[in-house]
């Protein structure tokens, strides 16, 4: 009885989810899903299109006009595994690319996000190892979660003054990224955001970031300095593990939460006087107490 009612459940939803959406493919092999009773439409699959691809602005469906304003998620990301998908242009009409949406897109080698877009989800671009230009416009205010984690030939990244936090992963194994401009605008750098950067020579961390997040920086081997400035409160751990090109950190005078005491080069939590992150040129100090995990 209770599994009939679970199956007769089950079979109502799927039938007001065919009911509310619709389907259209276009020429290129786009897939859009669309309400028929609504004015809008999302790209819901990409995934046996190739070459230079134009996302329309709209789509016309039985006679009817659907703005397009999303790339969706759908089974997969939208575009997830188009190898064969070399550029996208995508109409200032979409507000959001969310999660997984260009997964995989090993030769896309450029994107331009328009101004309209205000979220980059979770994985949006990771593992796009072509990807060698990309432009985030002012309107985006988050970054998700491994948004361009692997992207292994992307050089340089220019975060806008609109971002608000990193995600976690961020930037994974961005091998090949040198230089990262973080605006005054993000407040904080979540986990591993830039992990395994391992071509990443210096980083400039603003006064508006309050917390630097578990293995960070973790890896970034050619990274040479690293100032903390007096607004970071929490540092997780491991945030600079295996940064074996360190040769100077230091921890603003007026940090309340932490300290590089003596010119130390290191960082020390200054509440329980324990160094939490050292480099080459360390020298420990003999008011610390005790040396935390992975410190060196």
């Amino acid at each position: 009885m209770k599994q009939r009612l679970l199956l007769t459940i089950l079979s109502l939803f799927l039938l007001n989810v065919s009911i509310l959406a619709d389907y259209y493919t276009d020429s290129q092999g786009i897939v859009y899903s669309y309400a028929p009773d609504g004015s809008t439409a999302s790209v819901y699959s990409g995934q046996s299109a190739s070459g230079a691809v134009v996302i329309p602005e709209t789509i016309e469906v039985d006679g009817k006009t659907y703005t397009v304003t999303s790339i969706k998620y759908g089974a997969y990301g939208a575009f997830f595994g188009c190898t064969g998908l070399t550029s996208v242009t995508i109409p200032n009409s979409v507000t959001s690319i969310d999660e997984g949406a260009f997964y995989g897109c090993s030769s896309l080698a450029s994107i331009s996000i328009p101004n309209s877009v205000t979220s980059i989800g979770n994985y949006a671009f990771s593992g796009c190892t072509g990807l060698t230009s990309v432009t985030i416009p002012n309107s985006v205010t988050s970054i998700g979660k491994g948004a361009f984690s692997g992207c292994a030939g992307l050089p340089e990244i220019t975060i806008p003054n609109s971002v608000t936090s990193i995600g976690e992963g961020a930037f994974y194994y961005c091998e090949r990224l040198t230089s990262v401009t973080i605006p005054n605008s993000v407040t904080s750098i979540e986990n591993r955001a830039f992990h395994i950067c391992i071509s990443l020579t210096s980083i400039s961390i603003p006064n508006s970031v309050t917390s630097i997040g578990e293995e960070a920086f973790g890896g970034c081997i050619s990274l040479t300095s690293i100032s903390i400035p007096n607004s970071v409160t929490s540092i997780g751990a491991e945030a600079f593990m295996g940064c074996t090109g360190l040769t100077s950190i230091k921890v603003a005078e007026d940090n309340s939460t932490y300290d590089s005491r003596n010119n130390c080069n290191c960082i020390i939590e200054t509440s329980s006087n324990t160094l939490i992150a050292g480099c080459n040129n360390s020298v420990i100090p003999n008011s610390v107490t005790s040396i935390g995990y992975a410190a060196f």
